[in-house]
């Protein structure tokens, strides 16, 4: 396998050899004498000595007896005979990546670790050594921010695979026990054919509905607008989104969601987002509708942000600005 890019994201189902070619990837690196400094990382300390390394489709299982490495799992480290080094780390704890520089890297399942974004962006600032830093990541997909990221990455290679086409080597018990029980449901579109689902289950508006139901245009003039909030608990790499949306409501009763402004913001950002919202659709505030459920310590800027209202609303005709966004009819 030989890449202009800096990243090979192989996105599979179960049972259809990321591990192997995680693996191959690595052999290859190695005996072209690509690189001499490799980082394997794993979800746990466990999985990268007990998949990546000694597994059936580990590095010590397909190397050839020549060019096979010695591993030392005291010291979590593979060499081999031309003087490459291969160390293991774990995706819950990225502190271990801290420091220790890298001209490769395998991830395995990082849609799967602790702390995904942490333990990648400490694998990836780590990549400074040699001409051109690679990385491999073998992964079933999950619907989390990182994945989602890394494969909008223009920098990115996306192979995809599902379990059927690694039927011939799978055994007959998981064919027929797994697959029949699988195929067809949510759960199988995800670990079957390695679909990244982004709809919640039993959620009110699906993706499919939304993408029905846009327009092409607002009306120019709406008898109420509403910038809407509700807030998360928590402002963290892996917390809930605050939401935050601007809507219209027309005079034939048509809602339309002028605006989305949800994100990952700390009290004081989601406070300051919606005030500027406020202030650029020019709605009034209606403080009955305020959002006062969720009152944790970080939230309480609330009170004390720009505007002291955490929902905002318009209760007479209102011509909308220029410029607004992605419209949707409801």
């Amino acid at each position: 396998m030989l890449f202009s890019e800096s990243m090979v994201k192989i996105v599979a189902g179960r049972g259809f050899g990321k591990t192997r070619s995680g693996a191959e990837w690595v052999r290859e690196q190695v005996e072209r004498q690509r690189c001499e400094r490799i980082a394997l990382v794993a979800e746990t300390a466990a999985d990268a000595r007990n998949v990546m390394v000694e597994g059936e489709s580990g590095i010590l299982a397909i190397s050839r007896p020549d060019c096979r490495p010695i591993y030392e799992p005291s010291k979590r480290r593979l060499q081999w005979p031309n003087g490459a080094v291969a160390t293991t780390y774990a995706g819950d704890e990225p502190d271990q990546l801290r420091g220790p520089q890298h001209d490769a890297a395998w991830a395995d399942e990082p849609a799967k670790w602790k702390y995904p974004t942490l333990a990648w962006d400490n694998m990836e600032l780590g990549l400074r050594l040699g001409p051109d830093p690679r990385i491999v990541a073998t992964t079933t997909p999950r619907h989390i921010q990182l994945l989602r990221d890394l494969i909008r990455d223009p920098m990115t290679v996306v192979t995809r695979g599902s379990t059927y086409d690694n039927l011939p080597n799978l055994a007959p018990g998981f064919i027929d026990r797994v697959l029949k029980k699988y195929e067809g449901t949510r759960l199988g579109r995800q670990e079957l054919h390695a679909e990244l689902l982004e709809d919640v289950p039993g959620a009110l508006w699906t993706r499919k509905i939304i993408e029905a139901s846009r327009v092409p245009a607002f009306p120019s003039e709406l008898c109420r607008i509403v910038v809407a909030v509700d807030p998360a608990v928590s402002s963290g790499e892996e917390s809930n989104e605050t939401g935050i949306i601007v809507a219209g409501l027309a005079a034939n009763g048509h809602a339309f969601v002028l605006e989305d402004l949800s994100g990952r913001l700390s009290p004081d950002g989601w406070a300051r987002q919606a005030v500027r919202a406020y202030h650029h659709y020019r709605a009034r505030p209606d403080r009955r509708r305020s959002e006062q459920r969720r009152r944790s310590d970080r939230e309480r800027v609330a009170h004390g942000g720009p505007a002291g209202v955490v929902s905002l609303g318009a209760c007479q005709p209102r011509q909308v600005p220029a410029g607004g966004a992605d419209c949707r009819a409801l």
